[in-house]
């Protein structure tokens, strides 16, 4: 069994809190506390989503009341941490607990290039109607426009989309404009106190309200000092993958996971004109790794070597395979329990279920 608490913000995010335990049942407190099951879930921590006297400092995940399969997948974690308490404890233990296994009739198989072209396969399935924006990464459509018609709002989204939801941390500059009045680059810079009282809330707007405020005033000092005040000129003018990339890759808070997601987004669903995609990379995102670990398609979980990857199996546009893998590894490829069996890859996928990344990255 598991708890839910309702967030500040429940009447709008329908958010519950669930404390995290250690193997040995206490709270966690720290992110060395968290088992790596939970790769995949937004941590946060109860203070910054439970604005009371008594919230405890505990790291608990966040999860949407109805969505019965994360809540699932908690459980099944609680209990293999208590196995794993268990046989921990036992003077007797000869054993060890087995590896989550699937009957040899559900194991795919297919090479690489086929495992590649099923994932473009449905990447293409996921396209929106033409009469819709291409670009809607929020249930805010207000948030979405902001985002599409506002180069710092979109910078801002990308510095934010860590540690949370990806959902939640592409509203967050239309959040933060709405509490300001205003995204300008200048005042923000002016005013970081404003800044990080406006993240922090309540309701917080981000699990990290200080650094992320000081990752947008670092931000906002580059547009001014680097772009003239204009974020858009980060990625206008016709650059190649690799000049967005490595200008993206320059702002405190983005790293080669975000600059890579990023490129894609600009050129795929906000139709930027870049040059020579070939030089666009996957993100070193878990689910991705996760996803290639699985497959079979890497066989380390090492940054240099899923990029390496990626560029052999489709060297024409490496990137274009992050979204729709990312969406396998979100949607279906879970940490704990995946489902395979309405996985688009279930047909192709060996199914190394027992891969699985050594740890979530930034």
């Amino acid at each position: 069994m598991v708890e839910g608490v309702e967030t500040d913000d429940y009447r709008t995010s329908r958010g519950l809190l669930s404390v995290i335990r250690r193997d040995d049942k206490k709270h966690a407190r720290t992110d060395a506390d968290v088992a790596k099951e939970y790769d995949d879930f937004p941590i946060v921590s109860c203070r910054d989503e439970i604005n009371a006297p008594h919230s405890p400092r505990s790291l608990a995940i966040k999860i949407v009341e109805d969505n019965v399969p994360a809540w699932a997948t908690h459980a099944a974690i609680r209990a293999v941490l208590v196995k794993r308490l268990t046989l921990v404890r036992s003077a007797e233990r000869t054993t060890k607990p087995p590896e989550t296994a699937l009957p040899l009739s559900s194991i795919g198989e297919a090479s690489p290039s086929k495992i590649v072209d099923t994932l473009l396969t449905f990447g293409r399935s996921l396209a929106r109607p033409e009469w819709e924006p291409k670009f809607a990464p929020t249930p805010d459509t207000g948030a979405n426009e902001f985002l599409r018609s506002n180069a710092l709002a979109f910078l801002c989204a990308v510095i934010a989309d860590q540690g949370m939801p990806a959902e939640r941390a592409w509203y967050l500059p239309y959040g933060l404009y709405r509490r300001l009045g205003h995204l300008d680059p200048s005042r923000i810079v002016a005013d970081q106190a404003a800044v990080e009282a406006a993240v922090r809330g309540p309701p917080s707007l981000h699990r990290f309200p200080k650094k992320y405020a000081e990752w947008i005033v670092a931000g906002a000092t580059r547009v001014l000092d680097q772009y003239g005040g204009d974020a858009s000129r980060v990625w206008t003018g016709k650059p190649t993958a690799r000049e967005v990339f490595e200008r993206l890759d320059q702002f405190e808070g983005i790293g080669q996971k975000k600059a890579a997601m990023a490129v894609e987004i600009l050129e795929r669903d906000l139709s930027i004109p870049i040059s020579a995609m070939g030089g666009s990379d996957v993100a070193y995102d878990v689910h991705v790794r996760r996803v290639f670990l699985r497959t079979g398609l890497a066989q380390r979980d090492e940054l240099d070597h899923i990029i390496s990857v990626a560029r052999t199996l489709r060297p024409e546009r490496p990137g274009e395979i992050d979204m729709p893998t990312w969406r396998v590894g979100r949607q279906w490829c879970h940490a704990g329990t995946p489902d395979c069996g309405a996985c688009p890859l279930d047909a192709v996928c060996p199914k190394i279920i027992s891969r699985n990344p050594l740890r979530a990255q930034p």
